[in-house]
């Protein structure tokens, strides 16, 4: 991977799939009732749409057990990074709690020394990359592969630790101006 720009000496270029594993969502049969209306969050991109907050703990519908177990969604766990790969891609948040998604999302669950929420500023910076991977002619997608290949500047941990401080900081700030 070609350098993006020069770090300091204690951060690395890496990729998502390095840093994380990368894993798609999936929907239940809608034909059969029984496989909704569980007590398992199930996110879409349409529920992060309209979701302005970092962090995300479930959608506006839910699965069951049924529908877990018939479907691709699979259970990510509190601290995965959702983005959204499609219709449309770069929707970001960070899972509060347990939850599923449709396939509408390339999840990432960091590794550790990887901070969640760093994680998901630099995903929130790197939208028109994701798109500038994505293939389709009906809609983009963004797959699993591409997903994997995204850049990062990997900071040490104390140091991701200070810059999302410093970046809430500093969104606080302009939220109190505005």
């Amino acid at each position: 991977m070609s350098e993006e720009w020069q770090l300091p000496s204690s951060w690395c270029w890496t990729t998502t799939g390095e840093i994380s594993s990368v894993v798609g969502g999936g929907t239940p049969d809608t034909s059969d009732s029984a496989n909704f209306g569980g007590s398992i969050p199930w996110i879409t991109p349409a529920d992060m749409s309209n979701h302005h907050e970092k962090t995300i703990g479930g959608g506006a519908r839910t699965i069951t057990v049924q529908g877990l177990s018939c479907s691709g969604a699979k259970v990510l766990p509190a601290g995965t990074v959702l983005f959204s790969s499609r219709a449309p891609i770069g929707y970001v948040a960070v899972a509060s709690n347990e939850v599923t998604t449709n396939q509408g999302f390339k999840s990432f669950i960091p590794k550790p020394g990887v901070f969640s929420d760093y994680f998901y500023y630099w995903l929130k910076a790197s939208k028109k990359r994701a798109e500038s991977l994505a293939s389709g002619t009906t809609f983009l997608e963004l797959s699993g592969a591409k997903a994997a290949q995204l850049p990062v500047p990997l900071a040490p941990i104390a140091e991701q630790t200070r810059i999302v401080a410093k970046l809430e900081e500093l969104l606080s700030d302009l939220d109190a101006g505005v």
